[in-house]
């Protein structure tokens, strides 16, 4: 919303105040032409309300914020999904003030809410934005820049700008929350605990990964040792046919609860990133309807009560997506809680097997050592990967705990609306 150029010349230079506890919008056709914003985009922008209504985004625009930068957040908003972007503006007088803008298709255009970055992150991204935007004013092409900033984005742990923008928004409003206790309506210690939760599971799915590689080999072993000691058949020759076959059906039930990035595992942190990026733009989205209900309108020419209606159509639309997410969390937590219970049945089962080789070892007596030896390697192993299943399933359930608190609270506030203008 705020690309394009700028003729007149950037200045670097102290930035215009605005609190932190303080919030501002515009809203804008989908050629990003403004029209309409609360009091403090206007005070701080330093435009004149005719200046600023029918006016194209852009003339806030500040080269600060490199064209790389909203090449990529266009190519999102585009999509039709919520986008956010650290980026600096230029006031009237030439003063820059950077923001951290949350921009929501709304209505054929576009709905931008803004607050202060104050968060570690902000610090990193203004640095990187210094250099790609002088390599910009370089001669270096819009598309190298795209590739450096996502480079760069990836070397800071972000798979793409949608991981990255969410980890951002994140960020910014929990420190806000941290300087501003009162601004967050949102259990900040839940949100912390089940993201440390997801990291812990997502280790110990690797882990997982790894301990059944080990156990895939040790069916062969058994096989080829029961052929040897038994060429025409026996009791060793079944039992390890029944753990063949049992490793085989637990490496498939293994592979949907962690392989690749449909698998539970992965949907699951997938969906509770979106979630709490859906509800934090609502809960944005929310703050912002209460801080326009108290705002005085003299002098904008706009109807207080036309844009509280803007505000209220878009906050039901993303309450109702949030808490879709949130209902889409929950349920994804209590399916990994009952694929990790009917594996660890699984893993069960695997033991008898191995109880029975055990059996069929001692009765080979001298020669069946090495088959007791493969027998206690599948033991170990079938406990440890038991361990790390009873790991994620608890893991699961904290999630969904915590996942319906959110919910709780988030469907409470969605029921309150701001008080009406006049």
């Amino acid at each position: 919303m705020d690309g394009g150029v700028q003729s007149s010349p950037a200045t670097d230079g102290e930035e215009v105040p605005f609190g932190l506890e303080e919030l501002f919008y515009s809203r804008t056709d989908h050629r990003g032409v403004i029209l309409a914003g609360n009091q403090v985009f206007q005070r701080v922008s330093h435009y004149a309300w005719p200046e600023l209504i029918g006016a194209p985004h852009k003339i806030v625009r500040n080269p600060v914020t490199p064209k790389a930068a909203f090449r990529i957040l266009w190519q999102l908003i585009e999509t039709g999904e919520p986008a956010v972007a650290y980026v600096c503006n230029r006031a009237a007088n030439g003063q820059p003030y950077w923001v951290l803008a949350t921009i929501l298709p709304f209505d054929g255009g576009y709905l931008s809410v803004r607050l202060k970055p104050s968060s570690p992150v902000f610090a990193t991204v203004r640095s990187l934005y210094a250099k790609v935007a002088a390599a910009e004013a370089a001669g270096q092409s819009i598309e190298e820049g795209v590739d450096q900033i996502l480079a760069a984005l990836r070397e800071l742990g972000h798979a793409d700008y949608p991981a990255f923008m969410r980890a951002a928004l994140r960020a910014e409003y929990a420190e806000r929350a941290v300087q501003m206790p009162q601004s967050s309506p949102l259990p900040e210690t839940t949100i912390a605990e089940i993201s440390k939760g997801l990291m812990d599971s997502m280790a110990s799915q690797r882990r997982l990964q790894t301990d059944f590689e080990g156990v895939k080999i040790l069916p062969t072993n058994l096989s080829i040792l029961a052929a040897r000691l038994e060429p025409e058949g026996g009791p060793l020759g079944a039992v390890a046919g029944l753990y063949m076959s049992g490793t085989l059906d637990t490496m498939a039930q293994i592979n949907a609860f962690t392989a690749g990035k449909q698998s539970l595992c992965n949907r699951m942190s997938d969906q509770f990133e979106r979630a709490i990026f859906l509800v934090t733009c609502a809960e944005l989205q929310r703050e912002m309807s209460y801080l326009v209900a108290a705002e005085d309108w003299t002098g904008s020419g706009l109807d207080p009560e036309a844009e509280a209606g803007h505000l209220q159509a878009l906050q039901d639309r993303y309450d109702a997506e949030a808490l879709a997410a949130i209902d889409a969390a929950v349920d994804l937590a209590k399916a990994i809680e009952r694929a990790g219970a009917e594996l660890r049945r699984s893993m069960l089962s695997l033991e008898t097997v191995t109880v029975m080789g055990k059996v069929e070892g001692a009765r080979l007596g001298p020669e069946g050592d090495r088959i007791r030896t493969t027998v206690d390697s599948l033991h170990e192993l079938n406990g440890e990967i038991s361990s790390v299943l009873a790991r994620i399933t608890d893991l699961s359930a904290t999630i969904d705990r915590g996942m319906s608190e959110i919910r709780e609270g988030f469907r409470g506030r969605s029921r309150r609306k701001p008080p009406r203008q006049g």
